[in-house]
């Protein structure tokens, strides 16, 4: 909050300047918000940034944690490990705590699989329908079709992009997007489905990815079903 100028003296000769100290004062205290309130976020430029810093920096690992909560409970399980991320093409979660399990998709084409008995089933995924997926890869432009969007800054930096569907019947009905402008990189990714199934990602500790080809092929030794 801005100091206010004083506007009374104890001494009569400050008080004959009381008009123009008050005139002083006010254009003071309506000029210098505008001056130093910091500027809203605007949330496509936003995303659009970070969106290419991640397709710039090539093939990344970082860690993840990812908590489902089914409708109508406030609580959900929480499971975590590994995101490897190839922008815009590709995706793979290599989950390690409660259970292990990983999820491939590159392109239209998806596996998931038990690294235990090393068996998988192979499928294809619409990327536009999937609910949350849109979020990951989809562009900015086409994100901006489907979406009204608002941003504002939060702690450490970061802002959260709000989501909400053009659509009446889209499958989400809310969606946040939490970035790192600074750094260019997506920290949060939160949605509601329709029947009010909320889910949460948590992304950090970024790092290069060494073997991108091993990481975004599926595994030879697996049996996979169509």
């Amino acid at each position: 909050m801005h100091p206010l100028i004083p506007l009374f003296s104890p001494t009569m000769r400050t008080n004959r300047l009381l008009p123009v100290t008050t005139l002083i004062a006010l254009c003071t205290l309506i000029t210098l918000p505008a001056l130093t309130q910091p500027a809203e976020p605007s949330p496509w430029p936003t995303l659009a940034a970070v969106r290419d810093s991640l397709a710039d920096a090539g093939p990344m690992v970082a860690d993840f944690s990812q908590t489902f909560v089914p409708a109508g409970f406030s609580t959900g399980d929480t499971e975590s490990g590994q995101l490897a991320v190839s922008l815009p093409d590709c995706l793979r979660w290599d989950y390690e705590e409660p259970y292990p399990k990983s999820f491939l998709l590159c392109g239209e084409q998806a596996h998931a699989w038990n690294g235990e008995d090393r068996s998988g089933r192979r499928y294809s995924v619409d990327r536009e329908e999937e609910p949350g997926l849109d979020l990951l890869m989809l562009s900015v432009d086409t994100l901006r079709g489907r979406y009204q969007a608002e941003a504002a800054a939060v702690d450490g930096g970061r802002v959260e992009v709000r989501l909400s569907p053009n659509q009446p019947t889209a499958a989400l009905t809310e969606a946040t997007l939490t970035v790192d402008p600074e750094a260019g990189r997506l920290t949060a990714v939160a949605y509601r489905d329709r029947e009010g199934n909320a889910t949460r990602f948590e992304v950090g500790s970024y790092r290069p990815l060494g073997d991108a080809t091993a990481t975004f092929r599926p595994p030879a030794d697996v049996r996979w079903e169509e």
